[in-house]
């Protein structure tokens, strides 16, 4: 019975030897792995300690005290110290001085000069206590999620520990220790204490090694799918993504694209500079690809110089030329690359790549991983083939169709910036008088080299590109600013209808714009009117109905347009501070020989006279219609029956044609104008 405590020490010594020899094998084939190597040094700091315990009376006290516990208090440090850089946590070595040093001192003290077995155990306890504390305050602020059990069961074992030694502080202040008693004495009194923290130290020790264990998972996991040199995942990775992908937008009904890329002249630079050099590259290219992407895209590294790039979602399949033109200028820029020669006598120099780019779509293209990686690399040895630095897709004729959508985008932003667009007006006629009181503005494009571009060609790219919103802003200002300037001449007042789209009017301030506007030209409030699409107030009609408040307040007329195709319910129509409903030109088209269009149209003018609103047909074309526009009580209507949409010098000829016959716009005149 009296050796009960010795032999919880020397299976102290047995556990220690054991894990010491754990580590020394993690420490000898992972080498850069933080941790084990200081949790090594914490086993044998502890297997000393221990034994110099265990050898009580045999050495001299001031080794088996002051030496001994210093060594053992020196191990719980190392074990913080590998916390801490297992973790990524700097590892403080000035540790040792703050704790061990003070810890000797003391030990030193109570040993010598004031003779103390329960001082020495109350310093013992309360130096672990802190490195306890400290321990788990670490592994608290910086655990993995990916080793989460693992930290839990560590930060409880921690916490047994210093709750041990807290207890056994309490125990010795009020229960002393004699001074004579010793590791041999009958008494024992640390033997329950030495044996339950021998339960905690050895399950502190394996779930450290279960760490390593499940770090060293993890990095082979990640090896596994990623790629080592750039840090981007690799094939294997990929397809598992592009296979859940697929599934995804299947079941969505959505489509992907898929570039494949190959860095030009990559091999030059390679053989010229050096592998080392090479691999600066690469890396280099995959930051910068990384940077032209969404979230939710992933870039992947094939191997050699070729990468991969996913695009979930896309819209339209112009969306992944986009992306795979940002791409080719991104690195057709100059790369610097520090130190790439080998032998160390250049300081650096800057290398010029390119690359070639292959898209395929789903589900154009294929409808499983390895088809569409095919097929892009068929579509990327096609932009090889057209002169590198370029992008095809994997269908010829969807090639040629988007590099024109792109060059037309790009020709686009130079008009706008060119002041290449154009407000055409066209008369909106009071059926009654047959005279004009409105005009709707309507853009054009005036393309140096091209001519004339109609909206339906240029307009569905600016609201896809965003360039809507810088188109709307000028057309309402140019609107405003030529309407300040026929009043000025002298003309009777009109009301000038503007278009405002989707986008604007989600994405700006519309209010704080128009009242700009207005401010800046000095055009009257209650001659402009917005027109809005139904789509576009239906969307978030609480802030639709603010915003239309807002504008109603500053005396704006408001509108909604192409009435008929989108919701057309009532329930809206009441809550909408409207003033016009303009009658769509689809309705209007088979006037007179489509009952139902005929039906419709003149169900909208007697709902909308009901519901206090001006009611204006579009795309009024022969007098047929205009007559039974008429005869349904139709307020106003505008088309080419009238006049076509005109320039607005050719527009005030109408203004000057109406005055010289009496205020009224003759079929004569309307029909010089539609020739012009």
């Amino acid at each position: 019975m009296k050796f009960d405590l010795l032999t919880t020490l020397m299976a102290y010594l047995i556990v220690d030897a054991v894990f010491a020899i754990a580590f020394a094998v993690t420490v000898r084939r992972h080498p850069n792995l933080v941790g084990p190597g200081w949790w090594l040094a914490a086993c044998m700091a502890f297997f000393t300690g221990f034994l110099g315990i265990c050898l009580r009376g045999v050495i001299p006290d001031i080794v088996s005290i002051v030496v001994a516990n210093a060594l053992i208090l020196a191990g719980g440090v190392c074990v913080w110290i590998g916390i801490r850089g297992f973790f990524g946590l700097r590892r403080h070595r000035s540790l040792f001085v703050w704790f061990i040093l003070p810890a000797a001192l003391l030990l030193g003290f109570y040993m010598t000069v004031l003779p103390s077995v329960s001082a020495r155990q109350i310093v013992m306890s309360a130096f672990v206590i802190l490195i306890g504390v400290f321990t788990i305050r670490d592994i608290v602020r910086h655990r993995s999620l990916s080793l989460l059990m693992e930290t839990n069961l560590l930060i409880g074992f921690l916490a047994a520990e210093t709750l041990i030694h807290l207890i056994r502080v309490i125990i010795v202040m009020l229960s002393p220790t004699p001074v004579g008693s010793y590791i041999l004495s009958p008494e024992q009194p640390d033997r329950v204490f030495f044996m339950l923290l021998f339960i905690t130290g050895t399950a502190r020790l394996l779930i450290m090694v279960t760490l390593v264990s499940a770090r060293l998972q993890d990095e082979l996991n990640y090896l596994a799918t990623q790629d080592s040199l750039t840090q981007l995942p690799n094939r294997r990775f990929l397809l598992e993504r592009l296979k859940h992908s697929i599934d995804v937008e299947r079941r969505d009904g959505k489509q992907l694209a898929l570039l494949m890329l190959d860095l030009d002249r990559f091999k030059a630079v390679n053989d010229s500079l050096g592998h080392a050099a090479g691999d600066e590259l690469l890396q280099q290219v995959a930051g910068r690809i990384q940077k032209r992407l969404r979230d939710v895209d992933m870039v992947a590294r094939l191997g050699g110089d070729e990468f991969i790039v996913l695009l979930e979602d896309i819209a339209h399949s112009e969306d992944a030329a986009r992306v795979a033109k940002e791409i080719v200028a991104e690195l057709s820029r100059p790369f610097h690359l520090p130190g790439c020669n080998e032998a160390g006598h250049e300081p650096g120099r800057e290398v010029q790549i390119g690359a070639s780019i292959g898209i395929s779509l789903y589900p154009q293209h294929g409808d499983n991983p390895e088809l569409l990686m095919e097929q892009a690399d068929t579509a990327m040895y096609e932009a090889k083939q057209a002169g590198r630095g370029c992008f095809a897709y994997f269908s010829e004729e969807l090639t040629i169709a988007v590099r024109k959508r792109i060059a037309l985008e790009d020709r686009l932003r130079r008009g706008i910036e060119q002041q290449e667009l154009r407000v055409f007006y066209q008369p909106q006629i009071d059926i009654a008088s047959g005279r004009i009181v409105g005009a709707e503005a309507l853009v054009r494009w005036q393309c140096p080299t091209e001519g004339l571009i109609a909206p339906i060609n240029f307009i569905p790219i600016a609201e896809e590109t965003g360039l809507i919103i810088a188109i709307g802003e000028w057309v309402l200002r140019e609107t405003c600013r030529q309407g300040q300037c026929w009043m000025a001449d002298g003309f009777l007042p009109l009301t000038l209808a503007v278009n405002v789209s989707t986008q604007q009017f989600r994405r700006c301030d519309i209010n704080a714009l128009v009242a700009g506007v207005l401010a800046e030209t000095g055009f009257p409030s209650g001659q402009l009117e917005l027109e809005m699409t139904e789509s576009g107030l239906m969307d978030n009609q609480d802030k639709a109905v603010e915003v239309l408040n807002n504008l109603r307040a500053q005396g704006i007329r408001l509108a909604i347009d192409d009435f008929g195709t989108g919701y057309s319910s009532l329930a809206y129509l009441k809550r909408f501070p409207l003033d016009v409903l303009k009658i769509d030109k689809s309705f209007i088209d088979d006037i007179p020989h489509l009952q139902d269009d005929m039906e419709i149209t003149a169900t909208i003018i007697a709902m909308g006279h009901i519901l206090g609103f001006k009611v204006m047909a579009e795309g009024v074309e022969t007098q047929e219609q205009l007559d039974f526009l008429r005869n349904k009580g139709c307020d106003a209507y505008q088309g080419y029956f009238a006049s076509k949409p005109v320039a607005a010098e050719k527009f005030a000829e109408l203004l000057r044609a109406q005055h010289k016959n009496g205020h009224s716009l003759s079929t004569k005149s309307t029909k010089n104008i539609s020739m012009l």
